[in-house]
């Protein structure tokens, strides 16, 4: 049997490096205080941070408390807010022109009685128009659009860390992040080098024997980890594995971001939007201390300056002073994210536009997938075979969701929505998916892979773009209107009293971060025994 790795070995900091290094620290935590496992991380100098990933996936808290990160020490210093949702607005027009809105909660919609609930919504509550139903589907069943009106946390003041009456995430500072991550992989024992990567050397087999540093010269490598962003030194200039675009299935190359001040610090949504533009979409993250916002965008349908001047003019007066950088997006990943003994991580094995907060989330799940998989000193070439067919399913299914909110789209009124919904090809599966879809309702036997999207954000997106607006199933004739009526007045007494509980999001942020009251219990964390 092959001996166990004993050096692990990460090549870029940021978000995605030392998140990579802190995980497995916490991990591997007892192998690494009794020295038979040895993790480096190596950035440059030279080499700035992107800090894409500053709204995130609801599995982040998760993350965080298991890396042992202090929820609220994470919120003052990341000056980060509570996230609950994406809510999307103009990806499509009703039937007077007007721009359609919806959101994608974190939650999933339950069962009714054993019936899908979009279908009794379709029948009952879409278009039959009059009295109390006459909402949009997750205004009905979902808590979350009503919260994020009145600007309310999901946290009760005085509320211990991680602990919440609905599921969340954050939005949040990444530079901030990874220096906090640092602070963390340090104090788990990660070895860091500040030094820049001159050369990569191969052995005979092709797997990376070491890499030269331009201070300390040669540093031998037996697992290494690439996460040099999309510079990609290690998987891509090195190893040569192809690089396979999306750009037959999504548009947009280029981002316009800044940040922006408040107009009033003291209204802070506890969502993240996605608004459609020209040529593209702009994104809104507010976290406490500004709001990140940025236009996504295809550079075949605008030029970057025409970009920034639509991008200003969304904005409005408060961001005209600030000064917007051009951020050229590689969307696609790496053939193979595992190559020998060269794992590439974040950006470096792949990036699709950031619709759905999947950058930071694509890492905790690789970072997931190779504990699982983790590999002995032989390189078993089955694991690595079976993590890369995961990794590339998990990105077909990112591609897949993404892919479905332009395509479905029924905007006719600039050239690049026109292209978007006529000339782009649709993945396969989903496809095949759409067609079942204009008969049933997305349900659980329709995908192959639900590592982030369930049906229930197809539902929750398909509903929301009115793609069933106009059609009643029969499935749903066995539950009454009348019953469904009463099943609604439920769920909305059910909000009013959560609604009674929760505090004002911005006030509840101020008590975390100590402001006006003591911050929240931090939670003991658990030591984690794995792998000694």
């Amino acid at each position: 049997m092959a001996k166990p790795i004993s050096n692990i070995t990460v090549v870029g900091g940021g978000t995605s490096g030392w998140l990579a290094a802190s995980y497995l620290a916490r991990l591997f935590e007892q192998r690494v205080k009794t020295g038979s496992l040895s993790i480096t991380l190596i950035e440059s100098p030279d080499v700035g941070i992107i800090g894409v990933g500053e709204s995130t996936a609801r599995p982040m808290s998760d993350l965080l408390r298991l890396i042992g990160i202090n929820e609220s020490e994470f919120i003052k210093r990341c000056n980060a807010t509570f996230k609950l949702s994406g809510w999307f607005a103009n990806w499509d027009i009703d039937e007077a022109g007007k721009p359609v809105s919806w959101v994608n909660p974190f939650f999933s919609q339950s069962d009714i009685h054993g019936l899908n609930p979009a279908s009794l919504f379709a029948t009952y509550g879409m278009h039959r128009g009059g009295g109390p139903i006459d909402e949009g589907f997750t205004d009905a069943m979902s808590v979350c659009p009503d919260i994020i009106r009145a600007h309310k946390g999901p946290r009760l003041l005085g509320g211990e860390d991680y602990k919440s009456e609905i599921p969340y995430s954050y939005h949040m500072d990444a530079i901030e992040l990874a220096k906090m991550l640092m602070e963390r992989g340090k104090e788990l024992g990660v070895k860091q080098i500040i030094d820049h990567v001159n050369e990569v050397h191969l052995d005979d087999r092709g797997f990376v024997s070491e890499l030269i540093l331009r201070k300390n010269g040669a540093h031998p490598i037996e697992f290494v980890i690439d996460a040099t962003g999309f510079a990609s030194i290690i998987i891509g200039k090195t190893l040569k594995e192809p690089f396979e675009p999306y750009d037959k299935y999504l548009l947009n190359d280029r981002a316009v971001v800044a940040q922006i001040p408040y107009e009033d610090p003291t209204r802070i949504e506890p969502t993240s939007r996605a608004t459609g533009m020209n040529a593209g979409w702009a994104f809104r993250v507010p976290l406490f201390n500004r709001v990140g916002s940025g236009y996504i965008y295809s550079s075949k349908f605008i030029s970057d300056d025409e970009a920034i001047a639509e991008f200003k003019a969304h904005i409005g007066d408060v961001g005209q002073e600030v000064e917007p950088r051009i951020i050229r997006m590689r969307i696609g990943k790496v053939r193979r994210a595992w190559v020998k003994n060269c794992l590439a991580l974040g950006l470096s094995s792949g990036f699709v536009e950031p619709l759905e907060a999947t950058a930071i989330y694509s890492v905790q799940v690789q970072l997931q997938w190779l504990f699982g998989y983790f590999p002995d000193s032989d390189f078993n070439p089955a694991v690595i075979k079976r993590y890369n067919g995961l990794i590339n399913g998990f990105y077909d299914e990112i591609v897949d969701f993404i892919a479905l909110l332009f395509c479905t789209s029924n905007r006719e009124d600039t050239p690049y929505w026109r292209a978007v919904r006529h000339d782009m090809e649709i993945p396969p599966r989903l496809a095949e998916n759409l067609e079942l879809w204009r008969a049933n309702m997305p349900g659980d036997l329709d995908l192959r892979t639900m590592t982030f999207f369930s049906p229930s954000s197809y539902r929750s997106a398909l509903m929301g773009k009115q793609f069933y607006k106009g059609r009643e199933y029969a499935a749903a004739s066995v539950f009454s209107e009348a019953n469904w009526r009463q099943y609604l007045d439920m769920r909305r007494q059910k909000t009013r009293d959560l609604m009674a509980k929760l505090p004002d999001h911005y006030t509840l942020l101020r008590r975390i971060r100590g402001e006006d009251a003591p911050a929240s219990t931090p939670t003991p964390i658990t030591p984690i025994y794995l792998n000694s």
